[in-house]
Protein backbone atom coordinates (compact mmCIF):
# COMPACT_ATOMS: atom_id res chain seq x y z
CA UNK A 1 0.00 0.00 0.00
CA UNK A 2 2.85 2.74 0.75
CA UNK A 3 4.27 1.73 -2.59
CA UNK A 4 1.24 2.46 -4.56
CA UNK A 5 0.48 5.29 -2.76
CA UNK A 6 4.45 7.00 -3.57
CA UNK A 7 3.88 5.89 -7.20
CA UNK A 8 0.99 8.19 -7.56
CA UNK A 9 2.59 11.01 -5.78
CA UNK A 10 5.44 10.36 -8.49
CA UNK A 11 3.26 10.66 -11.26
CA UNK A 12 1.56 13.40 -9.97
CA UNK A 13 4.43 15.03 -9.39
CA UNK A 14 5.35 13.89 -13.12
CA UNK A 15 2.55 15.49 -15.00
CA UNK A 16 2.79 19.04 -12.51
CA UNK A 17 6.65 19.47 -14.03
CA UNK A 18 5.16 18.67 -17.50
CA UNK A 19 2.60 21.02 -17.01
CA UNK A 20 4.63 23.59 -15.90
CA UNK A 21 7.27 23.08 -19.09
CA UNK A 22 4.41 23.39 -21.49
CA UNK A 23 3.56 26.60 -20.07
CA UNK A 24 6.84 27.98 -19.80
CA UNK A 25 7.19 26.66 -23.86
CA UNK A 26 4.30 28.87 -24.52
CA UNK A 27 5.43 32.21 -22.85
CA UNK A 28 8.82 31.63 -24.54
CA UNK A 29 6.78 31.75 -28.24
CA UNK A 30 4.43 34.11 -26.96
CA UNK A 31 7.30 36.48 -26.42
CA UNK A 32 8.96 35.81 -29.56
CA UNK A 33 6.15 36.56 -32.07
CA UNK A 34 5.87 39.88 -29.71
CA UNK A 35 9.64 41.04 -30.52
CA UNK A 36 9.08 40.01 -34.02
CA UNK A 37 5.72 41.79 -34.62
CA UNK A 38 7.82 45.08 -32.99
CA UNK A 39 10.81 44.60 -35.10
CA UNK A 40 9.11 46.78 -38.18
CA UNK A 41 8.67 49.76 -35.99
CA UNK A 42 12.39 49.94 -34.83
CA UNK A 43 13.77 53.33 -35.56
CA UNK A 44 14.81 54.01 -38.93
CA UNK A 45 18.97 54.18 -39.78
CA UNK A 46 20.00 57.57 -40.28
CA UNK A 47 23.25 58.13 -42.64
CA UNK A 48 25.78 60.89 -41.46
CA UNK A 49 27.52 63.02 -43.94
CA UNK A 50 30.03 65.62 -42.18
CA UNK A 51 32.19 68.20 -43.66
CA UNK A 52 34.78 70.79 -41.95
CA UNK A 53 35.11 74.11 -42.60
CA UNK A 54 38.87 76.26 -41.62
CA UNK A 55 39.07 79.99 -41.38
CA UNK A 56 36.80 82.62 -42.68
CA UNK A 57 34.64 83.35 -45.68
CA UNK A 58 35.12 79.68 -47.13
CA UNK A 59 32.66 77.88 -49.30
CA UNK A 60 32.47 74.08 -49.46
CA UNK A 61 30.71 72.56 -52.02
CA UNK A 62 30.06 68.19 -50.49
CA UNK A 63 28.48 66.19 -53.85
CA UNK A 64 26.67 63.10 -52.26
CA UNK A 65 24.63 60.54 -54.44
CA UNK A 66 20.83 59.16 -53.46
CA UNK A 67 19.38 56.27 -54.71
CA UNK A 68 16.54 55.39 -52.36
CA UNK A 69 14.38 57.50 -49.78
CA UNK A 70 16.45 57.95 -46.47
CA UNK A 71 17.00 60.29 -43.34
CA UNK A 72 20.42 62.22 -43.35
CA UNK A 73 22.36 63.43 -40.93
CA UNK A 74 24.16 66.86 -42.61
CA UNK A 75 27.29 67.89 -40.04
CA UNK A 76 29.42 70.80 -41.01
CA UNK A 77 32.26 71.20 -38.55
CA UNK A 78 33.81 75.00 -38.46
CA UNK A 79 37.73 75.22 -37.07
CA UNK A 80 40.27 77.89 -36.64
CA UNK A 81 37.97 80.44 -35.88
CA UNK A 82 39.84 83.80 -35.09
CA UNK A 83 38.94 84.39 -31.44
CA UNK A 84 37.57 81.17 -30.77
CA UNK A 85 34.08 83.18 -28.93
CA UNK A 86 32.00 80.81 -26.60
CA UNK A 87 29.51 80.71 -29.64
CA UNK A 88 28.64 81.54 -32.56
CA UNK A 89 24.68 81.39 -34.54
CA UNK A 90 24.06 79.09 -37.38
CA UNK A 91 21.66 78.02 -39.78
CA UNK A 92 20.27 75.79 -42.79
CA UNK A 93 19.04 77.00 -46.51
CA UNK A 94 17.60 74.30 -48.79
CA UNK A 95 18.44 75.84 -52.42
CA UNK A 96 19.14 79.49 -51.45
CA UNK A 97 16.00 79.78 -48.73
CA UNK A 98 16.68 79.48 -45.23
CA UNK A 99 15.14 76.82 -43.36
CA UNK A 100 12.16 78.13 -40.64
CA UNK A 101 13.15 77.15 -37.43
CA UNK A 102 16.70 76.19 -38.59
CA UNK A 103 18.93 79.10 -36.66
CA UNK A 104 20.57 77.85 -33.61
CA UNK A 105 23.36 78.77 -31.37
CA UNK A 106 26.48 76.54 -31.51
CA UNK A 107 28.99 76.18 -28.66
CA UNK A 108 32.39 76.41 -28.82
CA UNK A 109 33.82 72.46 -28.18
CA UNK A 110 37.17 71.56 -28.20
CA UNK A 111 37.90 74.57 -30.67
CA UNK A 112 35.15 73.47 -32.99
CA UNK A 113 31.39 74.68 -33.81
CA UNK A 114 29.39 71.71 -34.61
CA UNK A 115 26.03 72.23 -36.23
CA UNK A 116 24.12 69.35 -37.26
CA UNK A 117 20.31 68.32 -38.57
CA UNK A 118 18.95 65.61 -39.60
CA UNK A 119 16.51 65.44 -42.91
CA UNK A 120 14.11 63.25 -44.14
CA UNK A 121 14.96 63.12 -48.11
CA UNK A 122 12.41 61.97 -50.40
CA UNK A 123 11.71 63.13 -54.46
CA UNK A 124 10.94 66.13 -53.45
CA UNK A 125 13.54 66.80 -50.82
CA UNK A 126 16.38 66.55 -53.44
CA UNK A 127 18.49 69.49 -53.52
CA UNK A 128 21.37 71.87 -52.30
CA UNK A 129 21.53 72.23 -48.19
CA UNK A 130 24.21 74.76 -46.90
CA UNK A 131 24.84 75.44 -43.19
CA UNK A 132 25.88 78.76 -42.60
CA UNK A 133 27.55 80.47 -39.82
CA UNK A 134 26.30 84.19 -39.22
CA UNK A 135 29.52 85.53 -37.81
CA UNK A 136 32.41 84.87 -40.40
CA UNK A 137 30.24 84.05 -43.59
CA UNK A 138 31.59 80.12 -43.34
CA UNK A 139 29.17 77.62 -45.43
CA UNK A 140 29.21 74.44 -46.34
CA UNK A 141 27.03 72.94 -49.43
CA UNK A 142 25.75 69.71 -49.38
CA UNK A 143 24.52 68.87 -53.30
CA UNK A 144 21.95 65.60 -52.80
CA UNK A 145 20.92 64.17 -56.19
CA UNK A 146 20.69 60.81 -58.26
CA UNK A 147 23.65 59.82 -59.82
CA UNK A 148 24.71 62.14 -62.87
CA UNK A 149 26.02 60.78 -66.41
CA UNK A 150 28.44 63.23 -67.20
CA UNK A 151 30.02 62.03 -70.42
CA UNK A 152 27.16 63.85 -72.67
CA UNK A 153 27.69 64.51 -76.17
CA UNK A 154 27.89 67.78 -77.47
CA UNK A 155 27.71 67.07 -81.13
CA UNK A 156 25.01 64.68 -82.59
CA UNK A 157 25.55 60.95 -83.69
CA UNK A 158 25.76 61.11 -87.78
CA UNK A 159 24.77 57.96 -89.95
CA UNK A 160 22.95 57.11 -93.01
CA UNK A 161 19.52 56.23 -94.43
CA UNK A 162 19.38 52.15 -94.20
CA UNK A 163 22.78 51.20 -92.01
CA UNK A 164 22.27 51.03 -88.14
CA UNK A 165 23.73 53.08 -85.09
CA UNK A 166 24.36 52.02 -81.79
CA UNK A 167 23.42 54.66 -78.69
CA UNK A 168 25.04 54.31 -75.60
CA UNK A 169 24.66 55.65 -71.62
CA UNK A 170 26.33 54.88 -68.72
CA UNK A 171 26.51 55.47 -65.42
CA UNK A 172 29.14 55.02 -62.03
CA UNK A 173 26.07 53.25 -59.74
CA UNK A 174 23.88 50.26 -61.31
CA UNK A 175 19.91 51.61 -61.51
CA UNK A 176 16.91 49.39 -60.85
CA UNK A 177 16.54 49.27 -64.85
CA UNK A 178 17.23 51.01 -67.81
CA UNK A 179 14.45 52.72 -70.19
CA UNK A 180 14.69 54.47 -73.42
CA UNK A 181 12.65 57.19 -75.06
CA UNK A 182 12.39 58.92 -78.01
CA UNK A 183 11.38 62.63 -77.77
CA UNK A 184 8.46 63.98 -79.67
CA UNK A 185 8.06 68.15 -80.03
CA UNK A 186 6.84 68.53 -76.25
CA UNK A 187 6.76 64.93 -75.29
CA UNK A 188 8.56 61.64 -74.85
CA UNK A 189 7.35 58.47 -76.49
CA UNK A 190 8.33 55.04 -74.85
CA UNK A 191 10.70 52.87 -76.72
CA UNK A 192 9.01 49.76 -76.84
CA UNK A 193 11.47 46.92 -78.21
CA UNK A 194 8.49 43.80 -78.10
CA UNK A 195 6.61 45.67 -80.35
CA UNK A 196 8.86 47.08 -83.21
CA UNK A 197 11.66 44.42 -83.10
CA UNK A 198 12.75 45.45 -86.67
CA UNK A 199 13.37 48.66 -85.47
CA UNK A 200 14.98 48.61 -82.31
CA UNK A 201 17.46 46.10 -79.83
CA UNK A 202 17.99 47.13 -76.11
CA UNK A 203 21.23 45.92 -74.29
CA UNK A 204 21.22 46.41 -70.45
CA UNK A 205 24.30 45.32 -68.77
CA UNK A 206 24.72 46.61 -65.09
CA UNK A 207 25.76 50.56 -65.22
CA UNK A 208 25.30 50.40 -69.15
CA UNK A 209 22.64 50.86 -71.94
CA UNK A 210 22.79 50.36 -75.45
CA UNK A 211 20.25 51.27 -77.92
CA UNK A 212 20.31 49.85 -81.23
CA UNK A 213 18.25 51.39 -84.07
CA UNK A 214 17.93 49.75 -87.09
CA UNK A 215 17.26 50.20 -91.11
CA UNK A 216 17.44 54.30 -90.26
CA UNK A 217 15.17 56.46 -92.31
CA UNK A 218 15.46 60.35 -91.83
CA UNK A 219 12.09 60.17 -89.33
CA UNK A 220 14.49 58.52 -86.54
CA UNK A 221 16.58 61.33 -86.85
CA UNK A 222 15.78 63.31 -83.46
CA UNK A 223 16.58 63.27 -79.67
CA UNK A 224 16.54 59.58 -78.11
CA UNK A 225 16.39 59.66 -73.80
CA UNK A 226 18.05 57.21 -71.34
CA UNK A 227 16.67 56.73 -68.12
CA UNK A 228 18.35 55.51 -65.46
CA UNK A 229 15.35 54.28 -63.02
CA UNK A 230 16.08 54.51 -59.56
CA UNK A 231 14.27 54.40 -56.38
CA UNK A 232 14.25 57.80 -55.56
CA UNK A 233 14.09 59.33 -59.00
CA UNK A 234 14.95 58.56 -62.27
CA UNK A 235 18.78 60.01 -63.42
CA UNK A 236 18.41 60.76 -67.23
CA UNK A 237 20.34 61.97 -70.70
CA UNK A 238 19.94 62.15 -73.93
CA UNK A 239 22.12 61.11 -77.94
CA UNK A 240 20.57 63.45 -80.70
CA UNK A 241 20.59 62.01 -83.68
CA UNK A 242 21.23 62.84 -87.06
CA UNK A 243 20.20 60.65 -90.64
CA UNK A 244 21.36 61.42 -93.48
CA UNK A 245 21.25 60.27 -96.71
CA UNK A 246 24.64 59.46 -98.77
CA UNK A 247 24.84 62.41 -101.24
CA UNK A 248 24.44 64.96 -98.43
CA UNK A 249 28.05 64.65 -97.48
CA UNK A 250 28.49 66.01 -101.20
CA UNK A 251 26.73 68.78 -101.33
CA UNK A 252 29.04 71.51 -100.00
CA UNK A 253 31.39 70.29 -103.01
CA UNK A 254 28.76 70.17 -105.70
CA UNK A 255 28.33 73.83 -104.11
CA UNK A 256 31.62 74.51 -105.10
CA UNK A 257 31.87 73.28 -108.30
CA UNK A 258 28.93 74.98 -109.32
CA UNK A 259 30.40 78.19 -107.87
CA UNK A 260 33.28 77.44 -110.55
CA UNK A 261 31.25 77.07 -113.21
CA UNK A 262 29.11 80.14 -112.90
CA UNK A 263 32.74 82.22 -112.38
CA UNK A 264 34.44 80.83 -114.88
CA UNK A 265 30.96 81.09 -117.44
CA UNK A 266 30.56 84.98 -116.39
CA UNK A 267 34.04 85.31 -117.03
CA UNK A 268 33.80 83.90 -120.46
CA UNK A 269 30.78 85.93 -121.42
CA UNK A 270 32.38 89.21 -119.98
CA UNK A 271 35.48 88.70 -122.17
CA UNK A 272 33.39 88.18 -125.34
CA UNK A 273 31.44 90.85 -124.90
CA UNK A 274 34.88 92.86 -124.45
CA UNK A 275 36.26 91.68 -127.83
CA UNK A 276 34.39 93.40 -130.24
CA UNK A 277 35.07 96.51 -128.75
CA UNK A 278 38.39 96.00 -129.12
CA UNK A 279 38.91 95.08 -132.50
CA UNK A 280 36.79 98.88 -133.43
CA UNK A 281 39.05 100.32 -131.02
CA UNK A 282 41.67 99.29 -133.02
CA UNK A 283 40.77 99.75 -136.26
CA UNK A 284 40.05 103.29 -135.65
CA UNK A 285 43.45 104.16 -134.38
CA UNK A 286 44.85 102.29 -137.93
CA UNK A 287 42.62 104.69 -139.88
CA UNK A 288 43.33 107.90 -137.38
CA UNK A 289 47.15 107.23 -137.89
CA UNK A 290 46.62 106.62 -141.82
CA UNK A 291 44.94 109.92 -142.03
CA UNK A 292 47.35 111.95 -139.52
CA UNK A 293 50.15 110.24 -142.17
CA UNK A 294 48.45 111.93 -145.32
CA UNK A 295 48.02 115.20 -143.93
CA UNK A 296 51.81 115.58 -142.78
CA UNK A 297 52.40 114.30 -146.94
CA UNK A 298 49.83 117.26 -147.78
CA UNK A 299 51.65 119.35 -145.68
CA UNK A 300 55.08 118.57 -146.61
CA UNK A 301 54.30 118.65 -150.32
CA UNK A 302 52.42 122.00 -150.31
CA UNK A 303 55.79 123.09 -148.10
CA UNK A 304 57.91 121.59 -151.12
CA UNK A 305 55.74 123.56 -153.79
CA UNK A 306 56.33 126.94 -152.23
CA UNK A 307 59.78 126.42 -151.99
CA UNK A 308 59.90 125.63 -155.78
CA UNK A 309 57.61 128.60 -156.79
CA UNK A 310 60.35 131.39 -154.93
CA UNK A 311 62.77 130.04 -156.25
CA UNK A 312 61.26 130.17 -160.28
CA UNK A 313 60.64 133.46 -158.91
CA UNK A 314 64.10 134.82 -158.03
Amino acid sequence: MPRTQQSCREGALFSMANVMLLIVLLLYCDGMNTETTSSPESDPVITTKKAVSKGQSQVIIEELTILTPQNIELLCNLTDLPNNPLYITGYWTKDGQEIQNSEETVNRNNEQYILKRTFRIETRDLGNYSCVFRENEAQVTFVLDVPVMKDKRDKPVVSYIGDSVVLECKLKHTPNTWNWYKANNTEKVFINVTANPLNYKILNNGTKTKLTVLNLTEEDSGKYICSAEFDIKPSVSYVQLKVMSYTEPLKPFIAIVVEVVVLVTLILLWEKCNKPQQNNSSESDVYSEQTRKLTHDESNGSENNTARQRKVER
